[in-house]
């Protein structure tokens, strides 16, 4: 299922969907970009909300402000302000099935996953990409207009650099996954993507120790999830510690549990918690080859 493109003259709504907002997140140029580009902008009666354990809100408020947004037959596009933590409370107190009655895109990343993860398994495409509390002075030309290319349907492809860790090949399937702490704890649960229809995998994550990672990765490994995919796309593992200890990078680690795989794994992938920071469409087809020169992530 795939929620209508944009078009001059829509309104967005812009909410809280996990941690609370901070005041320089608030006060960034998000309404007047999102005005620029020909949107007009509702904002959650809650977004400016605050609950004990840095939540925006009770969890219950959180679920009723995506569910008027979702209700709201003006909104075509709903953005969180930011990530942090709470979403799988968020979405506990929330029907998923108005996502497929009231179809719309759900833009984010990070704690948004969780979201993501969801609708992925009900079959509903969503925006994986920049969250308005990164629209400050250091927002970057190309994570702007991704974002908005992806939300008025405007992103065919996207680019990469050779790596030396990419595993060369050519691979067509769902586009599935992003920040790689919370699909494992998905795993086992209602979320849970079984990958066994073609599946493209995308990973990222942030601030992890190189132990956690490798725990992970493994999680995924025996878990069955990676065998059954036909191809894994590698965003951004930033600020991963401890890497000096283990004597080799975050990426060095990935490679060890993707190049046994035999299938097409593209690393340089500009999407995670860095800029640029590539906005694209999960839940999509989409047809990945890798080679020499780099690698395409083509939308089907």
């Amino acid at each position: 299922m795939r929620p209508d493109f944009l078009k001059q003259g829509d309104t967005v709504a812009v909410i809280a969907i996990a941690s609370a907002p901070s005041e320089a997140q608030l006060a960034a140029n998000w309404k007047e970009q999102l005005e620029s580009w020909g949107l007009k902008v509702k904002t959650g009666k809650n977004i400016t909300a605050t609950y004990p354990g840095d939540f925006a809100g009770t969890h219950k408020q959180r679920a009723e402000d995506l569910q008027e947004m979702l209700l709201d037959p003006e909104v075509k596009a709903i953005i969180s302000i930011r990530g942090g933590y709470g979403t799988m409370h968020t979405i506990k107190e929330l029907n998923l099935n108005l996502f497929k009655d009231n179809p719309k895109w759900l833009v984010g990343y990070s704690d948004i996953t969780i979201l993501h993860y969801a609708l992925q398994k009900m079959g509903i495409e969503s925006i994986h990409g920049a969250m308005c509390g990164t629209f400050t002075e250091e927002f970057d030309g190309f994570s702007q207009n991704s974002l908005k290319n992806a939300l008025f349907g405007n992103v065919a492809a996207y680019t990469t650099n050779p790596s030396k860790y990419n595993s060369f090949g050519t691979a067509e399937g769902r586009l599935i996954g992003g920040n790689l702490t919370l699909m494992r704890n998905l795993i086992g649960t209602p979320s849970d993507n079984n990958f066994d229809e073609p599946t493209i995998l995308f990973i990222e994550d942030i601030d992890e120790r190189m132990y956690t990672i490798d725990s992970k990765l493994w999680h995924l490994r025996e878990s069955g999830h990676l065998a059954k995919c036909k191809g894994i796309v590698v965003g951004y593992f930033t600020d991963t510690r401890e890497e000096e200890q283990w004597q080799k990078s975050v990426y060095d680690l990935i490679y060890e549990y993707t190049q046994p795989l035999g299938i097409p794994v593209m690393f340089n992938f500009p999407c995670g918690h860095e800029h640029p920071n590539a906005s694209i469409y999960l839940g999509r087809n989409v047809e990945m080859s890798v080679g020499e020169n780099g690698g395409v992530l083509r939308f089907l």
